[in-house]
């Protein structure tokens, strides 16, 4: 199935999954196809390895777990298993590899974009690997695109996309989805693309890739609403971009400094409405969001609602009702639902 027929909008993806857990013996019969192994010689043979796999189409997602070893994937292999790009990342343990005739050293938390098109000899410690297989055509790749294995340390712009992006997949994976949405793939397939082609990858690529670092700004601004070092300064040195290109990316919000503001404000008004009568309460949540005075916070208010913050709730918001309670607009809404099904 080409990459394409996946283009539908929220178009949710079935996984299959399977998990295995033995001896270094089936460890080698699993991987026989990818390289040949030799495990490297200890006293404790049992459970040397375990693994929980996922298919989503186009990507087959590993966790594997495994005791030190060096493996070769040989002319041999490259026929067998050769279209991959092994993206992946070592969350305790390293290796070192030589392909094309040169070393590439993998740490911990660095991510590290293997051509199973290309033979290659590693060297592993004891290991917890977590692996994305992504096929050649899935991201328009060719062998020439890149003459070496990229690696791509833990805080470099492109690292903490691709490893936000794995997270967010195998975390969903790990809680037992189903399904996986579309969108989410392609993320991760378009910030694959710009790693391993940076000078040839597509425009809808490169798209998904900014979209990727967007998310990845924006929540680093949600973790750090309340603090008053967040600033513009701040997500330049964390995300390496120019401010020029911040600025576009935050366009439709008229600038960072503008989102930034806005989700304050939107914090403490969405506190300030749980508990609106209680004294001091305004002063309160306009200090816990990053608000430098009441008054530049009464502002803000006064400017977006057209009253000041004591003036926004006469009551707190209100509990949730008794699931057997049905307004009459809730009843409406049932009777549509209903009336989806049966026209379906």
């Amino acid at each position: 199935m080409k990459p394409n027929e996946y283009s539908q909008k929220n178009l949710r993806i079935p996984v299959i999954e399977s998990i295995h857990t033995g001896t270094i013996e089936l460890w080698m019969d699993a991987c026989a196809s990818i390289f040949g192994l030799a495990p490297i010689e200890r006293e404790d043979a049992e459970k040397d390895y375990s693994v929980a796999a996922w298919h989503v189409h186009p990507v087959t997602i590993v966790n594997s777990k495994y005791k030190g070893m060096v493996a070769r994937h040989s002319p041999w292999h490259v026929e067998e298993s050769g279209g991959q790009i092994h993206v992946h990342r070592y969350r305790y343990g390293r290796a070192s590899v030589e392909t094309t005739g040169l070393p590439v050293s993998c740490e911990t938390d660095a991510i590290t974009l293997l051509d199973y098109s290309r033979p290659f000899t590693s060297l592993h410690t004891e290991n917890d690997c977590e692996s994305f297989f992504v096929p050649h055509e899935a991201i328009n790749y060719r062998p020439s695109d890149a003459l070496h294995a990229p690696v791509y340390g833990a805080n470099s712009t492109l690292g903490r996309l691709l490893g936000r992006e794995m997270d967010h997949l195998l975390n969903s994976l790990k809680a037992g989805a189903t399904t996986i949405l579309q969108d989410d793939i392609q993320r991760f397939l378009g910030c694959v693309e710009v790693a391993m082609s940076p000078n040839r990858a597509s425009t809808s690529a490169r798209m998904r890739a900014r979209n990727s670092l967007k998310i990845a700004v924006q929540q680093f601004i949600e973790e750090r609403l309340d603090k008053p070092e967040l600033n513009v300064t701040l997500i330049l040195e964390n995300f390496g971009v120019s401010r020029a290109s911040l600025y576009r990316m935050f366009e439709l919000e008229d600038g960072v400094r503008n989102y930034i503001s806005s989700r304050r404000l939107y914090r403490a008004v969405t506190e300030l409405a749980d508990a609106p009568l209680v004294r001091g309460k305004v002063h309160e949540v306009a200090q816990r969001w990053g608000f430098s005075t009441d008054s530049n916070f009464n502002r803000m208010v006064k400017r977006e609602f057209g009253v000041t913050p004591g003036g926004l709730f006469q009551m707190p918001i209100s509990s949730p009702k008794p699931y057997n309670y049905f307004s009459s607009v809730h009843e409406l809404m049932s009777r549509a639902a209903q009336s989806a099904k049966t026209i379906a």
